[in-house]
């Protein structure tokens, strides 16, 4: 693969990984006193998986030994924001 194909998967992850992380850092950070004990720690755990998902997806772009699409690391952040999904809704049920 060439860097700009690498970059080409790795850029719309990274994006989409980077805004759920912000909005759920921003939503901590806006009801942190307003929560209880284990949304906090849902909260925390959601920052965690985005946090994962953001470095999954930047490694894409900057593996150079990547020679063909990395369709494992693609699906770990899919399946990482599918579940993600479904903390929140354990989250918003609390």
């Amino acid at each position: 693969m060439t860097p700009f194909q690498r970059w080409r998967i790795a850029v719309p992850l990274a994006v989409i990984s980077a805004l759920l992380l912000g909005a759920t850092a921003l939503g901590a950070w806006a009801y942190w006193n307003v929560d209880s004990t284990a949304e906090n720690a849902l909260t925390v755990f959601l920052c965690l998986m985005f946090v994962l998902c953001l470095g999954t997806s930047l490694s894409i772009g900057f593996d150079r030994k990547i020679s063909d699409v990395p369709w494992l690391r693609i699906g770990t952040v899919l399946v990482f924001i599918v579940l993600s999904c479904g903390v929140s809704w354990v989250r918003d049920t609390l």
